[in-house]
Formats: structure tokens, sequence, C-alpha cells
């Protein structure tokens, strides 16, 4: 009798986004390593175009009194989950991309001219702000969400592990280790920090939760 395997997914998933789980005959766990919350922050001076990172920082800026002005603004985004969700809420996207390094050329080819408020969290990359200063974009920055370690000793064995970001790998690593397990991770970002602890990576064909997920279904398949 084949054993089945065990997965840990290092946040807890939608259940939209476990198309086809059963058919991967793997059990899965399910724990929160990181948590986000909202920064107060005061908007002062608004650019001509928005910026957003991730849907931390929509839902950030969905609290704030003053919604509707910055509503009127056309947006840039890196996700499409983030994408869609500024569509939900009434934002015009005129430019995205998986990867903020993706995102990059496209802003200093079409974009240079204009001015942005990017709206970031407290651990973000430095991708798009040094991209911005070494082609002379003028852009001004408001941090709107804190990143929070939330690690866990999970007892259990497991075969595989899902990485959603850098800062859930951290967490992670807090208070358990990576031997043979296979690391799944979203994208090319969260490969990246787990390079120096393991060569068992598979990532993900889109940068999705959903995606990550089903590279599990296909690798237990």
């Amino acid at each position: 009798m084949s054993v089945i395997p065990t997965i840990l997914s290092t946040r807890k998933v939608k259940s939209k986004d476990l198309q086809g789980w059963n058919d991967a005959a793997c059990t899965l766990l399910q724990a929160d390593f990181i948590t986000t919350e909202a920064i107060p922050f005061d908007l002062t001076k608004v650019n001509e175009y928005l910026l957003f990172t991730s849907q931390n920082a929509v839902r950030s800026v969905l609290q704030i009194d003053e919604l509707a002005v910055l509503q009127s603004k056309p947006t840039l985004c890196v996700g499409i989950k983030t994408k869609e969700l500024l569509e939900q809420n009434g934002w015009k996207v005129k430019a995205w991309a998986h990867y903020a390094k993706d995102l990059a050329p496209i802003l200093i080819k079409d974009f240079k001219q204009y001015t942005i408020t990017f709206f970031s969290g407290s651990m973000r990359r430095d991708v798009l702000p040094d991209a911005f200063r070494a082609n002379n974009i003028h852009f001004n920055e408001f941090k709107v969400y804190q990143t929070v370690l939330s690690p866990h000793k999970i007892s259990d064995k497991v075969d595989g592990l899902c990485f959603y970001s850098p800062s859930a790998i951290q967490s992670y690593l807090q208070l358990n280790t990576i031997t043979d397990e296979v690391c799944f991770c979203i994208g090319d970002t969260t490969a990246e920090a787990l390079k120096e602890v393991t060569q068992n990576i598979v990532l993900a064909e889109q940068p999705t939760v959903e995606s990550t997920l089903q590279a599990c279904v296909k690798y237990y398949q």
C-alpha cells in the first residue's frame, strides 16, 4: 500500500484555490506562518499614478477616509490577484506584471514622464524604488501594512511544503528545518529565498496560491 503524502501549506487557503486537490491523493495541513496588519498613515501628496505590489496594500488603502480621491487615479500593480482586487474596487489598471522585476522595465519605458505614489509593506524589496531612482522617476511612498512572523512548530512528518513568500520561509525556519521535503514555491522571489536551504524546489506555473497548490497536485498524481 502506498503512503499518502502530507503537504503543509504555510498559509490557510480558500476553498476556491483547492480546485483539483482531491485528485492529488494528499493530506493537506494548513497554518498561517505570517500575518499582516494595516499601518495607519497620513495621506499627504498623491501623485498621478498609484502603485500596489500586493493585495495586502490594496486592502489597507481600502480602509482610509480618502478612498474616493484615490479611486479616481489610474493604477500600476504587481500580481494578477492584485490587479483583480483593484478592478473589483473601481480602479483602472494601466500596467501590471507577475513580478516587480518585470514591471520595472514597463514603467521605465511607458511611465517615466509620470509621477507615482507607491503603497508598500514593511518587508518590501527595493526592486522598484531602485529602478525609479536610477531612471529619475519621481515617486513617493507610504508604508500601509506590516508583515508579522507567526512561527509554528510542526510535529507531523510532512512530505511537501507550500511557500508563498520569503517571509513565510523565514517564519517556518525559526522552529522547523527543511531536509528532504519538496518545496512548492509561488514564484521566483520565494524560490530564491530557499536556494541556500534546499534544491528540492518546484515552481508554480503562475505566481498565485491556486497555481502553487496545483503544482502539488501535478507532482503527486
